[in-house]
């Protein structure tokens, strides 16, 4: 049987997008010898300089060939500059290259752009699904996740609230979409001018918010302020936007997701963490802040979901304003209360304020028939709850989902974002969660229609509506999933059409005749020019579509959006065929699958010194290596290595969500940049992620909470898809399973089905980095010799973490060292399974969860992933697109278990790399640790002593055994303060540069990290781009 599927495997969307230019082939994605054939004679010298540099453009060697090709266009004829430069857009598109864009081309858009046919290509993002996103109309570029865009007469302002040290209101010319002025929040005194200080992270901050992402973070290890101020300085200028907008800050102050505009031009914006409503006008083309009402937590029944606060109990308590509404008259505000379950009403005049309980995470807020009513719809609840607005009465609730409970077992349906029927008591509500649109009559309390917003008949969740708008009997609605708007006719709710986006659309606003869109990822994580170094990556964007325009358009548009998506009947004809062809070989040879997760590693961070890879391994970005991953090294030599494999989402958060669920839900999107950026809320992600409401109390870090009833810990129902996970499945499908540390879901009331938690290995350590994998490894092989013949499960995920490490923390194994435990734990693991009457059957997925800690010289999203089997082509570089759905996707064929969301559905079932002539051997002898056990310098609580010594190694601590076992280079590193060392108990709230920071100084020493930032500079530099575009960038910045 021929099982290679070098051109079946082949992403459907990718395939499509190549297929339609004749100069590229669809072989493999794109076969760069193919495409030369095409190319006239007199053309071909230079076009096939273009597509080498293109092929291996982040080598270093093809740097100056591509340099100087991409300047020669400008001898070329206009008419074949345009077909070259098209081509080289294209095929640098194609993800499975080594290279996101070839030609220096701004990821972030710096002025306004009208879209055309001519340079739409430009402003293409491809995800790392290999979807596609191709906005329509006019766009601009808007600082990290704007979340909320709002206007009034020519003013157009946009929110954006990324994980970013500023928080900004941008304001644009509603005709022209170019930018006029910005404000922007930041929780500290903000200087007037570039400077740099110390973040908890041991780092320095340069503040320039006139930068388009709004901050430049600069990171160096020396400890001297004068050094970090000269290191910030030049990094603003070689970062910082030509195209520069006056800006406004605002000290002490947050923006979260509201913002709306009143009758008199008056812009109010939500605050988040800040606990305040902010008054704004747009002056003379200038941002002025006119007024800063504050907000104060209210108390909620202890019955009413999240049943207790969620944020820092050791804290005051925050109201958290959402989102915002002006009442008639301009008379006055009404807020929504996330944290508080509550809804304000704010005298504009006075400030005196008013509150009422509205139920669970208050989302948005809209007025309906004619402002006598006020509507609220409830994140965490099963619908959206009517108030009389004069008398502040609560009327009812009307539901737009199933009833939920105390004992509810199914995720939430998430009503948010909602819009009003002009002259009219109805409201259209979006259920994010279920893909759906509900219209209720606010008047008599009741549902009235529902309208399916998938994006084909019978398709899973991951539209996600998040957005709405009415104009003209249309019903306009965000898909922040799809990337498109969708257009129905709002008396019969029939769909007619889709509006192609930007990546992750928002939010919607009608004005000037026009609809627009706020993008929260803009245009992806290619090449960002004159990105921020910090947890922006990604810029966002602000599309323009006129109303005029979309009845002639909605036909080609609506094709397009498909298309790019991978939903056209052919595409997913065509991907279900290659699909049920693999998935006959899977079900036949492959009976048991295990799932190895490990933490935040790029390709090149680890195997950036792997020889066979090749141009898909880059040496200068290797930080471990075969001293400390012996295992990693051999096994991809021996099994295969997917080579060109993306982590799907940005940060931990997303990452669990996308390994266990194939997808993330809008709750987490939403909220992690809060999150990470130290703004008020606590951990209460992933598939039952939770984190202690009491950070510096007594046991908060408890590794074992993850079977235990929450206590003081928080609730993570609401953030679960609709679908769940996979362990909801497998439990379903009476498929046997055990859990090896990795969270499952909870009811809504935080209690562990008995269900789910007999599939858990209870004595098995969740996080805590004074336990070693080796000791975890040590537990779940001893379950599973336990558990032979039947008993063994068909599935095992195994959570192997310590490769995160504990960056420079004192007293905390060093980097390496936790690096090697790692590599070696996960190495016996593999070994043991293969000698396993069970190996015969068996494939074992390793990969991490995101790609958060390292650099990458091709995509700041690409991590590693090996296929380990008996019935896998041995020593196989696959360089096929994947991702972690296609890894979730493969699980779901050999299980024979449903799609839990569209991304899975609509995936290629792995299929490239197996074989017929199987080896049953067991895996290589594992190879021993190379690295001495070896802990931070640094000073040592008592605290940490005693959870060191409860720890992996067995050993009885004493001050002699301590010296000896202190890491030797680390003695000639000056002493780390606490502020300058990440916390490595609060999980992945550190950023993705400052953990590379600190794991490369602790492995290598500070010269290295010296050399590897300059190489970096220099690399990025040449390629016409900044170090952004090959870092993954998250985290903890205030």
């Amino acid at each position: 049987m021929h099982i290679l599927h070098g051109d079946s495997h082949m992403n459907v969307v990718k395939h499509n997008l190549t297929h339609s230019q004749p100069w590229l082939s669809a072989h493999s994605g794109v076969m760069i010898s193919d495409t030369m054939k095409q190319i006239p004679m007199q053309r071909s010298s230079l076009l096939r300089s273009i597509l080498r540099a293109l092929y291996w453009q982040r080598s270093p060697q093809a740097t100056q060939e591509h340099s100087q090709a991409y300047n020669s266009l400008k001898r070329v004829p206009r008419n074949f500059v345009r077909m070259s430069v098209i081509c080289s857009i294209f095929a640098g598109l194609l993800y499975n290259l080594p290279s996101a864009l070839a030609n220096p081309l701004d990821r972030q858009v710096l002025s306004a752009v009208q879209l055309d046919a001519q340079n739409k290509a430009n402003y293409t993002a491809i995800l790392p699904t290999g979807r596609s996103a191709t906005p329509v109309g006019t766009i601009n570029g808007t600082p990290n996740f704007p979340t909320m865009v709002a206007a009034y007469g020519d003013d157009v302002a946009v929110l954006a609230n990324g994980a970013t040290p500023f928080q900004t209101i941008t304001f644009y010319d509603g005709k022209t979409l170019q930018r006029i002025d910005r404000l922007a929040a930041f929780s500290k005194f903000a200087p007037a001018q570039a400077m740099a200080f110390a973040t908890p992270g041991g780092s320095g901050i340069a503040i320039n918010p006139q930068h388009a992402g709004a901050a430049g973070v600069v990171y160096v290890p020396e400890e001297d302020a004068s050094l970090k101020t000269a290191q910030a300085k030049a990094s603003l200028a070689a970062e910082s936007n030509p195209k520069v907008i006056s800006t406004s800050v605002l000290s002490h102050s947050d923006f979260f997701q509201g913002l709306a505009a009143g009758p008199d031009g008056t812009f109010y914006a939500t605050g988040g963490n800040s606990d305040q409503v902010v008054a704004l006008r747009n002056i003379q083309g200038k941002i002025t802040v006119i007024h800063q009402y504050s907000l104060q937590w209210q108390a909620f029944p202890k019955d009413q979901y999240p049943y207790q606060y969620q944020g820092n109990h050791q804290k005051k308590y925050l109201f958290y304003p959402d989102s915002v509404v002006v009442g008639p008259e301009n008379k006055h505000l009404y807020v929504t209360g996330m944290l508080a379950n509550s809804l304000a009403r704010i005298n504009i005049a006075t400030g005196k304020t008013e509150y009422v309980n509205v139920g669970a995470y208050p989302f948005a807020v809209t007025l309906a028939d004619s402002g006598q009513h006020l509507v609220v719809s409830d994140w965490a609840g099963n619908g959206v709850v009517v108030l009389n607005r004069q008398s502040m009465q609560v009327l009812g609730e009307i539901p737009t989902g199933p009833a939920v409970g105390s004992s509810t077992v199914a995720a939430g349906v998430h009503p948010t974002a909602m819009v009003a029927v002009p002259n009219s008591p109805n409201v259209f509500v979006a259920d994010a969660n279920i893909d759906k649109v509900v219209e209720v009559d606010t008047k008599n309390l009741r549902p009235l229609q529902v309208i399916d917003d998938s994006p084909y008949p019978d398709a899973p969740p991951g539209s996600y509506p998040d957005g709405l708008a009415v104009a003209d009997g249309r019903l306009y609605v965000a898909n922040a999933g799809n990337n498109d708007v969708a257009v129905y006719d709002i008396h019969t709710g029939k769909r007619l059409g889709l509006i192609p986006t930007a990546w992750y659309p928002t939010s919607l606003s009608i004005a000037n005749d026009a609809l627009y869109i706020s993008c929260a990822k803009g245009l992806g994580s290619g090449p960002n020019l004159q990105s921020q170094w910090i947890g922006n990556m990604m810029h966002g964007v602000i599309q323009k579509v006129a109303l005029k325009d979309i009845p002639a358009h909605l036909a080609e548009w609506t094709e397009t959006a498909l298309h790019n998506d991978g939903f056209t009947l052919e595409q997913r004809n065509v991907r279900n065929k290659e699909n049920v062809e693999t998935t006959a070989y899977l079900r036949k040879h492959i009976h048991y699958v295990v799932f190895i997760l490990r933490e935040n590693k790029t390709f090149d961070e680890d195997l950036g010194d792997y020889k066979p890879a090749g141009k898909w391994a880059d040496p200068h970005f290797d930080l471990y290596n075969q001293k400390e991953l012996p295992n990693l090294y051999n096994l991809a030599g021996h099994y295969a290595l997917l080579a060109n494999f993306m982590a799907d989402g940005e940060v931990t958060a997303q990452g669990h969500q996308w390994t266990d669920g194939a997808s993330d839900s809008d709750v987490v999107q939403r909220l992690w940049p809060e999150y990470y950026s130290n703004r008020g809320l606590l951990w209460n992600a992933g598939p039952g992620g939770t984190s202690s409401l009491k950070p510096k109390a007594a046991g908060a870090h408890n590794p074992y909470v993850i079977y235990q009833p929450l206590g003081d810990h928080t609730n993570p129902w609401i953030s679960y898809p609709e679908k769940l996970y996979l362990f909801n499945d497998l439990l379903q499908h009476h498929v046997s399973f055990e859990d090896f540390g990795e969270n499952v879901t909870r009811r809504r009331d935080g209690v562990i089905r008995a269900g789910l938690l007999q599939h858990m290995d209870v004595r098995y350590p969740y996080w805590n980095r004074m336990i070693l994998d080796t000791d975890r490894e040590k537990l779940a092989e001893q379950w599973l010799k336990s558990h032979p013949g039947a008993k063994f499960p068909h599935f095992i995920y195994i959570w192997l973490p310590d490769d995160h490490t504990a960056g420079l923390s004192p007293c905390y194994y060093t980097p390496d060292y936790y690096v090697a435990n790692n590599d070696y734990a996960t190495a016996k693991f593999i070994h043991y399974l293969s000698t396993t009457p069970q190996w015969k059957h068996m494939a074992i997925f390793l990969s991490e969860d995101d790609a958060q800690s390292g650099a990458d010289h091709i995509n700041g999203h690409r991590t590693l992933a090996l296929v380990i089997s008996p019935w896998v082509r041995k020593g196989m570089l696959n360089t096929q697109l994947d991702s972690q759905v296609n890894i979730v996707k493969t699980i779901e064929a050999t299980l024979d278990l449903p799609p839990m969301s569209q991304w899975d559905a609509n995936a290629s079932v792995i299929g490239d790399i197996w074989t017929d002539h199987p080896d049953f051997a067991p895996t290589p002898a594992v190879l021993p640790i190379q690295v001495p056990v070896s802990f931070n310098a640094g000073k040592c609580s008592n605290r940490t002593l005693l959870r060191r010594e409860a720890g992996a190694t067995g050993h009885i601590l004493t001050a002699k055994w301590l010296k000896a076992h202190t890491d030797p280079h680390g003695q000639h590193l000056a002493p780390v303060s606490t502020e300058s060392a990440y916390t490595p108990t609060s999980l992945l709230k550190v950023s993705g540069p400052e953990q590379l920071k600190q794991e490369w100084i602790a492995s290598k020493g500070v010269k290295s990290y010296e050399h590897f930032m300059a190489y970096l500079h220099h690399y990025a530099q040449v390629h016409g781009t900044t170090i952004a575009s090959y870092e993954a960038n998250e985290g903890k910045l205030h």
